[in-house]
């Protein structure tokens, strides 16, 4: 093959001998070319374009023209530069037959190299398109779609193997017929439609429909495209998918969603519409959602209490932490009474349950909390106790009562013989000690009616005691109170402070009561000056007459109520003394008394300076005990 080339020789310098170089080196066997003698005219021997030479193999490597005369067979030399002088001179130094071309022929070079690069992308398209027509007939051969082609009239020209499996039938009897060898009842008319609008609009379209195919039903999806040769529309290709199964899977899937939106609204209105609370939290801890009944119980709305952190809600936030931690480790935690905080500040005591809910990775994706308001259980079963400490009281109190009575009833026996002898024999004595002695005598038979009476108010725990309603003197009730005290009064040096209105009525009330629950306040009162021994001590008592009740008010400057136990001080068993000191007993008694006589008691304290306990009595004592009132202020 070499010996069959042109062999030719490159003369020039610089830039214009090495762009000769390299396009013809690259296309000299497309234009069966051989380079055998490169001539560097600028006598530079490290110049590139001697170093280019080298690298591709030339044969001659040279300086000067001269070396050019001993290469046998060279047909012909080329002039890359433009150098007038050299040229001229080197046409009249080679053989005649020896053609020498200058620049004027490099267009001519140039036309030859641009022919030569056209023919090879050409040859190169030819080939790439040989390799895309195997590659789309072996598509068309093997995809697992249903690939027909049809002709300008719909008639088929071409099914793949694929189309006749689905269609059953033979290429043979398809070719050159119409869809209605295949679907006889026009079933395909949706089909012909979208066919000739895809050879009149020329472009691709897609449609989705039903096909009888073999007696049943097929869900397809076509894509159609024109066949295009020389601007001329030849026919068209179409591609079947059977989508039957998809559009089964999708109904399906349909109908799950149908009913998991069902279930899943049935859900919602479940939790939303309980009267339980219920909320979801993030894994750290932050409040997602926040049900209705969570808002009754605790007050707040879901815009005020959604995204923060939950423990808010707890009277011991670093409980429910731990709480919360044990959920997520172990998947389930439970408190059975915890102390949630309402809005107003108010306690609520609920049953906590948490569950963990994870992703599909296994990590921590949120945790329900379900908590039941048990605070009303709790108050039932606390009412529970109270009335079964109530029957052992009201046994207690059967006994005592039997027990203190009978002692009562000999002294005042005593005391009436006393008073009889006194009647009888008196006129012996001196006028003054017999005063003194009825005196005596009138308080015995009064404090033992204020005994029996504290009996019968032991027995009002379990029955309701009859109340003795008569006329009653305030301030003479207030002053016999204190003088039953006098003793104590005086040995904790306490100034008695008597405010009293100068227009108080007379009223009608049960006074042994009444001097019940005077005594039982002037004496805690007294016992509460005690503790502060650095002060004088001061008790207040204060009457005032208001819209048909009378107020009586008792205010100490003793040591004070804790603010913890000042709702609570009225309840049964309920004592801020020491152990020893106070059975819980009197504030109770005291309570419950007014509230019988149709009265209230209510109490103020600062802690470490005052109290204030504020009595409240009609005028006009009700037929039946009222709702029970308030008892704080």
């Amino acid at each position: 093959m070499s010996t069959n080339r042109i062999k030719i020789a490159l003369v020039g310098e610089g830039r214009s001998l090495s762009d000769m170089l390299s396009g013809l080196a690259t296309r000299s066997r497309l234009l069966r070319l051989k380079i055998v003698a490169v001539v560097d005219l600028a006598h530079d021997p490290a110049s590139p374009v001697r170093e280019h030479a080298r690298s591709i193999g030339i044969p001659l490597i040279s300086s000067h023209v001269s070396d050019l005369y001993e290469i046998e067979g060279l047909s012909l030399v080329l002039m890359a530069s433009d150098l007038p002088a050299e040229l001229a001179r080197l046409r009249a130094e080679m053989p005649q037959h020896l053609p020498v071309l200058g620049p004027e022929s490099h267009a001519i070079v140039e036309g030859l190299v641009r022919l030569i690069d056209t023919n090879r992308l050409l040859r190169a398209d030819s080939r790439r398109l040989k390799e895309t027509r195997l590659r789309l007939h072996e598509f068309v051969d093997t995809a697992p779609l249903a690939i027909y082609i049809k002709d300008t009239d719909l008639r088929y020209k071409k099914l793949n193997p694929h189309a006749l499996r689905m269609l059953g039938v033979r290429e043979g009897e398809m070719v050159g017929k119409r869809d209605r060898a295949l679907y006889p009842d026009g079933g395909a008319r949706w089909l012909q439609i979208i066919e000739h609008e895809t050879l009149r609009s020329r472009k691709t379209l897609h449609a989705s429909g039903v096909l009888p195919i073999q007696n049943q039903e097929m869900h397809v999806q076509v894509t159609l495209f024109p066949i295009i040769e020389n601007g001329v529309t030849e026919g068209l290709y179409g591609l079947i998918e059977d989508t039957t199964e998809l559009v089964e899977s999708a109904r399906r899937l349909h109908r799950a969603d149908a009913q998991l939106n069902e279930t899943q609204k049935y859900l919602r209105e479940v939790l939303e519409n309980s009267r339980d609370i219920i909320f979801l939290t993030d894994p750290a801890a932050n409040l997602l959602s926040f049900n209705s009944g969570a808002e009754t119980v605790l007050g707040y709305s879901r815009d005020e209490i959604v995204g923060t952190p939950a423990h808010r809600l707890c009277a011991t936030p670093g409980a429910f932490d731990r709480l919360f931690a044990e959920a997520l480790r172990d998947g389930h935690a439970v408190a059975y009474e915890s102390e949630f905080v309402t809005k107003d500040r108010e306690s609520v005591i609920v049953n906590i349950s948490l569950t963990r809910i994870e992703g599909p990775d296994g990590k921590p994706l949120e945790l329900v909390c379900i908590c039941r308001d048990i605070t009303t259980r709790l108050r039932l079963k606390q009412d529970l106790i109270r009335s079964e400490r109530l029957a052992a009281v009201g046994e207690m109190a059967s006994g005592v009562a039997h027990e203190i009575n009978n002692p009562l009833a000999v002294i005042d026996t005593i005391a009436g013989l006393v008073e009889e002898t006194l009647e009888d024999e008196g006129q012996a004595l001196a006028p003054e000690t017999q005063h003194i002695l009825q005196k005596a005598l009138d308080r015995l038979h009064h404090q033992v009616q204020r005994v029996t009476k504290i009996t019968h108010s032991l027995l009002g725990f379990v029955r309701t005691p009859e109340t003795g309603m008569t006329e009653v003197n305030l301030v003479e009730l207030l002053e016999e109170s204190l003088n039953v005290l006098g003793i104590e009064i005086r040995r904790s040096q306490t100034e008695v402070r008597r405010i009293f209105a100068d227009d108080l009525p007379t009223f009608v009330s049960d006074p042994l009561l009444l001097e019940q629950v005077f005594i039982n306040l002037i004496k805690n009162s007294i016992d509460a000056i005690v503790e502060v021994p650095q002060r004088p001590g001061v008790l207040e008592i204060l009457t005032t007459l208001d819209e048909g009740r009378i107020r009586v008010t008792f205010q100490d400057n003793g040591v004070g109520i804790p603010r913890a136990d000042q709702e609570k001080i009225f309840n049964l068993f309920h004592t801020t003394k020491p152990a020893g000191k106070g059975t819980g007993l009197g504030l109770s008694i005291v309570h419950d008394i007014l509230h019988l006589l149709g009265g209230s008691v209510r109490v103020a304290s600062e802690p470490g300076s005052w109290t204030r306990f504020i009595v409240e009595i009609p005028l006009d004592p009700p037929a039946t005990p009222p709702p029970d009132p308030s008892v704080s202020i």
